[in-house]
């Protein structure tokens, strides 16, 4: 069964990256899916949409096969038909929310990848924190969700009253956007409602918290919601309805200042976090604000090209936490320390992601971080990019801490780490190579990006523009800075040796405790919550007599308002 897993995710992988050669066309209708409200089931191949779908169906491929042997330890209490079936299913749905062109199928993809989200978070149930941190996930993206439905009502209302064929069409309704036939006061409400929804998917604040929690799963799991699928969502979202929500004039700016703040502050709680797959977990939400601020800046082609290479770097970072964590039995790096030499193949990976998410040149990460400071600059977002800039200097901190407490001075932990074995390091093997070479495919991705997206505004850049182009700037001193501050960074803890400190001892419980000031505000909403539920079971209590009652009372008093409205 396992085996028939791997080979499905494999040729869906194959599938998703012959889509990105086949060509980019018009949207397919299949069937009148619900009679009466005209919604077809569409699929169009988009330049953005076959991408993510290659991202998901590839990482989601290299995700399963390495977890035939790092999942081996939980199959006799958790039987692995449910987990294998649920990976599928997730990242089946992530395809096809990519590939959508019909609103309410997007929506209930989104609303499966949720689903999916909240039951592998809490794959094992016996465990209270994996079962709260599923919850929290669940309850939490729901606040952004009920924003999407109202915005997907809002525009499939108007296009109807337009006598649209075909009113949940995505790239009709943009076109028609487009065209000055949706009134701005109506795009406001829809780019409200779309914001929240991406503004959960994508955990950006202020509905970030779920996400460092969700790291209960296993870490197979959570290098699919990090790199492949769940947050990958709201960003794809905004940058597929850019040329729509542009028109309003305070969209663009408030995509770009939440995705600047959420990227400081979260760079700022993974310099303080001790927890291995935490650290990951806040500089996802960190890159993410990354991929919003150029969105906000109007550029697709940054934003994108920063979901990629994220992609690849954070899932490759994820699976190598995994087999460390697998190796000495912790995820506190203070138990960890001098794995380079027990572990060379991780050690080697882990620094090449590291690198990446650093930003340091000539890695990955680099070209598509300096794409988004461009963007800014050209956008004459000063403030977002002051904000970027200072964000990637903490980066530069946080990832080499990262990476120093795990891998050098003496080791720490108890048990006999070892590099793992080749169903684990494959995967990570391909994820490194691909962190030091996606950035050549330039060329091909920003001439297909646009294709099939009339208005969006993507422009050609070949791999020699890119290079020169990227080393003329003066933004250029902004790697040069991170690569300074990693080395001073490695000199002084080498002199002072293990354990590197997390800073001082009150900050780093003030921001760990309280997650960024948003746990209360969200338990809150959980008890209260949890209070109507209780109130409403008072009349729905379960025994048929009652709910008899209550249903007899509730016709008679609608029997007694129409009586008097007659």
């Amino acid at each position: 069964m396992k085996w028939y897993t791997v080979l499905v995710g494999f040729v869906t992988a194959g599938l998703t990256i012959a889509l990105v050669t086949r060509g980019i066309g018009e949207p397919v209708p299949a069937a009148l899916w619900i009679p009466g409200v005209n919604a077809y089931f569409a699929l169009q191949l988009t330049g953005i949409g076959v991408y993510v779908a290659a991202i998901a169906g590839c990482i989601g491929a290299l995700a399963i096969l390495y977890s035939i042997k790092y999942m081996e330890p939980l199959e006799e209490e958790y039987p692995p038909t449910r987990y294998y079936f649920l990976t599928l299913l997730f990242v089946g749905s992530m395809i096809a929310l990519a590939l959508a062109d019909n609103f309410l199928v997007l929506y209930i993809f989104w609303e499966i990848i949720g689903f999916c989200s909240f039951a592998l978070i809490a794959y094992e149930y016996h465990r209270a924190k994996a079962r709260d941190a599923g919850t929290k996930a669940f309850i939490v993206t729901r606040f952004g969700d009920i924003g999407l439905l109202v915005g997907v009502v809002v525009l499939w209302s108007w296009m109807s009253q337009m006598g649209s064929d075909n009113p949940f069409s995505i790239s009709e309704t943009i076109r028609a956007a487009m065209s000055g036939y949706i009134p701005i006061g109506v795009l406001s409400v829809a780019a409200f409602g779309f914001l929240a929804g991406a503004v959960g998917k994508s955990a950006q604040f202020p509905l970030h918290v779920w996400l460092p929690d969700a790291m209960e799963a296993p870490t197979t799991i959570s290098a699919l919601i990090h790199a492949a699928t769940l947050v990958n969502a709201g960003v794809y979202l905004c940058a597929r309805m850019l040329p729509m929500f542009a028109q309003v004039w305070w969209w663009l700016p408030a995509v770009a200042w939440i995705g600047a703040f959420t990227a400081l502050l979260t760079a700022v709680l993974a310099l303080f976090e001790k927890d291995l797959k935490r650290v990951l977990a806040f500089s996802t939400i960190s890159q993410l604000g990354y991929m919003m601020a150029g969105i906000g800046a109007a550029s697709v082609f940054a934003s994108q090209f920063h979901l990629l290479n994220h992609a690849i770097f954070k899932a490759l970072l994820f699976l190598c936490a995994g087999a460390i964590i697998h190796a000495v039995h912790s995820k506190s790096m203070y138990q960890m320390g001098g794995l380079k030499r027990s572990m060379p193949v991780v050690h080697w990976t882990f620094l090449i992601g590291t690198l990446a998410l650093a930003g340091i040149p000539i890695f990955n990460g680099f070209w598509s971080k300096d794409a988004i400071f461009e963007a800014l600059l050209e956008h004459h977002d000063y403030g977002v990019l002051g904000m970027l800039i200072l964000t990637a200097f903490v980066t530069a901190a946080y990832s080499w801490r990262m990476y120093w407490l795990t891998f050098q001075g003496e080791p720490r932990a108890e048990a006999e780490p070892h590099d793992p074995a080749w169903q684990m390091a494959v995967p990570l093997g391909v994820l490194g190579v691909g962190a030091l070479i996606s950035w050549l495919y330039v060329d091909g991705y920003a001439t297909n990006l646009g294709m099939g997206l009339p208005y969006h505004p993507v422009h050609d850049i070949g791999l020699v523009s890119l290079v020169r182009h990227t080393f003329t700037s003066p933004l250029l001193l902004v790697a040069g800075v991170a690569v300074v501050i990693m080395v001073v960074l490695g000199t002084r803890w080498r002199a002072l040796g293990p354990p590197v400190p997390a800073g001082p001892r009150i900050w780093a419980d003030v921001v760990t405790d309280t997650k960024a000031f948003g746990d209360w505000f969200w338990g809150f909403w959980v008890v209260a919550m949890k209070t109507v539920g209780m109130v409403l079971g008072l009349f729905q209590s379960g025994d048929l007599n009652y709910n008899s009652l209550w249903l007899a009372i509730g016709f008679i008093a609608v029997l007694l308002m129409f009586l008097g409205w007659g």
